[in-house]
């Protein structure tokens, strides 16, 4: 418990608060003699036993991050509320007489994970949560914690529930001879994934994306902070790891505090700040405190300012809004209760420097290109103030397809558009900001497994493929991507080994309802081609917004891919419609090489001229960026000279 007789800073009592307005609409489901909260929504593909358990758990995380904060006489009847409430919970839920019982820990059981994150916030809050049980009480509940012994567990992240489960039972005089061993071999199995830079993959789910935030570094962070002092050089290294981690992560925040949507379990939102007040909390971060405050806050009251309850008032599945079909079948009703880790902060005391001094501009307020090598990914600020991730290390691995491989798979990942899902997601592919193929038997692939080729401040590259094995459906890829303002350029050298259909899709354009979208082409001579020809695709909102897709070379036949009304299945990430400009190819096996620019942002963005274009470089012209000229080996002569003219301006 930390106190101050000072009065508590504004910044500290504003995130108190946040947590108490999560708290408030739980604490009206707690019904007495009930050990789970009926929260609303629809069920995960595990057992009823693990949702139950996961309303529980997730919520006691949000209650232990605020009830070890500092008292406050206002607070004073919801906190005895709300400690009561999980302490009796946990007696009946641990009893395997009582009908409230979860049951045991299984091998590869989500129990698992919940019951690690149930060890950690007992020990954040024991004055309120363990302390006050009876001695039969917590002994019945040390019992229950220990049926995680000996069970299977995913060789990624989860390794670390067993090390945080059994280093509690050992804190509480509960150990068995071969728990250490367990957690040294465990702590051992989870460093072979760090990749270096601070950067893990996420073992069997080869990926890199929020996870290294919502769990790597959480629970890295959280055993330093809670047991280092068992093994001070295994601690100092994560503590290491994190400060190199801090320094890239803090370039994933917009101006506005938002980060991209990238990765799975996006419908945690906010999760990903834990790292930074674990890292201040361990010393394991050079960035000012004050423009971490920023980050942080700016980031949490972006979701809590969004549509994102539901009609109990308790978080809903989505990101900047409730949108059920963004969840995966491993997502449960509290699914989204995992950001209350991101309430790391209060453990910082109210006198700690993020709480009093001033504040500085977040990365993206200056400008920026942040290159990470370890995890094959660029970021970069537009000049609005949005913030792009540009991957090219990122796998799609077998094991992440069921979730949508197009959660990894693009071009870019921008806040303020994102992207698009398709379903069923195991066998559809989104176009936006992406390279797709369709084969004769009318199925879709998009990007798969990749290696990152180039990483460096001004473009990057990466080798990849379409297909998959049944059938032997093979596509080879080189894709080089360049960047200028709010555009891209990318270059793709496809192979195909058999006919394909080649889809380019431009930037997703969300749109709020109401928001009214147009889409405009721009056609080809009609005296050199087919009026189904365009040389740029341009979709604009109401609001403001324009997507922008210009082909370089010979018109394409044009798509459009769009929900403009609610008589379709929704599938944008972070509003009900959307417009995504589309390049369609004819069906060719023969290799063929792709060059477009596209552009998400502010409306009336004109279009780019070429200048001049030679194997290896390209000439371009803009009315607001003026020249841009590209030196790479991955860049053609294109087939005819443009006319100055023709992509100079907006129409």
């Amino acid at each position: 418990m930390t106190s101050s007789p000072l009065p508590l800073p504004a910044a500290y009592r504003h995130w108190q608060d946040a947590a108490r307005r999560l708290l408030e609409p739980l604490a009206a489901l707690m019904a007495p003699g009930r050990a789970d909260l009926p929260i609303a929504g629809q069920p995960s593909d595990h057992d009823a036993q693990a949702d139950r358990l996961e309303s529980f758990a997730r919520p006691l995380v949000l209650a232990a991050f605020w009830l070890q904060s500092a008292p406050r006489p206002e607070d004073a009847a919801l906190r005895e509320q709300v400690a009561a409430w999980f302490r009796a919970g946990l007696a009946l839920g641990t009893d395997p007489a009582s009908p409230q019982y979860w049951g045991p820990d299984a091998s590869y059981h989500q129990h698992h994970v919940e019951m690690g994150l149930m060890a950690i916030a007992l020990q954040l809050a024991p004055r309120d949560l363990w302390k006050p049980l009876p001695s039969e009480v917590r002994a019945q509940v040390l019992r229950w914690f220990a049926t995680c012994r000996g069970g299977g567990i995913v060789n990624n992240n989860h390794l670390f529930m067993s090390v945080h489960i059994l280093e509690f039972l050992g804190k509480e005089g509960a150990a068995h001879r071969t728990d250490r061993a367990v957690i040294k071999a465990h702590l051992n199995q989870l460093e072979t994934m760090h990749r270096g830079g601070g950067w893990f993959e996420d073992g069997i789910n080869q990926a890199y994306d929020h996870y290294n935030a919502y769990a790597f570094h959480f629970y890295g962070l959280m055993w330093a902070h809670l047991h280092g002092a068992s093994d001070i050089t295994r601690a100092q290294r994560w503590r290491d790891w994190a400060r190199l981690f801090v320094a890239d992560y803090a370039h994933f925040f917009a101006a506005s505090g938002e980060h991209p949507a990238f990765g799975r379990s996006i419908t945690y939102r906010f999760n990903g700040l834990n790292v930074f007040g674990l890292a201040l909390a361990e010393n394991g971060t050079d960035l000012a405190p004050g423009m971490l405050r920023r980050l942080c806050t700016r980031n949490l009251d972006f979701f809590l300012s969004r549509p994102i309850f539901t009609a109990q008032g308790a978080l809903g599945p989505g990101f900047t809004d409730i949108f059920p079909k963004i969840i995966e079948p491993y997502s449960a009703p509290a699914s989204p209760y995992w950001a209350a880790k991101g309430f790391t902060p209060l453990l910082l005391p109210s006198e700690h420097p993020f709480w009093n001094e001033p504040e500085q501009p977040l990365p993206a307020e200056r400008g920026f290109v942040r290159v990470m090598p370890a995890p094959g990914l660029v970021t970069r600020s537009t000049p609005d103030g949005e913030v792009e991730i540009l991957n090219a290390g990122s796998m799609v691995g077998n094991t992440q397809l069921r979730y949508g491989a197009w959660k990894w798979s693009k071009l870019s990942y921008r806040t303020g558009v994102h992207f698009t899902y398709a379903f069923p997601e195991i066998s559809n592919v989104s176009f936006d900001s992406a390279l797709t193929q369709q084969l004769d038997d009318g199925r879709l692939f998009g990007r798969h497994s990749t290696v990152a080729v180039e990483l460096d401040a001004d473009h990057l590259g990466y080798s990849w493929n379409m297909g998959f094995k049944t059938g032997q459906v093979n596509t080879s890829v080189e894709t080089f991507v360049f960047w200028r303002a709010g555009w891209l350029l990318h270059v793709h050298h496809v192979a195909p080994r058999q006919p394909v259909v080649l889809r380019l899709g431009g930037f997703a354009l969300p749109a709020a309802a109401g928001d009214a979208l147009a889409a405009t082409p721009i056609l080809a001579p009609a005296d050199q081609h087919p009026h189904d020809h365009a040389t740029a695709l341009i979709g604009r909102s109401t609001s403001g917004r324009e997507t922008i897709l210009q082909h370089l070379g010979a018109p394409l036949a044009f798509e459009w891919d769009a929900r403009t009304d609610d008589t379709t299945e929704r599938r944008h990430v972070a509003a009900p419609h959307h417009l995504t400009p589309v390049f369609r190819t004819a069906r060719s096996a023969e290799p063929r090489l792709l060059l477009a620019l596209s552009y998400a942002g502010p409306a009336r963005e004109p279009l780019w001229s070429v200048k001049h274009t030679a194997p290896g470089q390209l000439h371009l012209w803009h009315p607001a960026h003026g020249d841009w000229r590209l030196a790479h080996w991955s860049l053609p002569a294109l087939p005819r000279p443009l006319d100055d003219t023709t992509h100079r301006t907006f129409p």
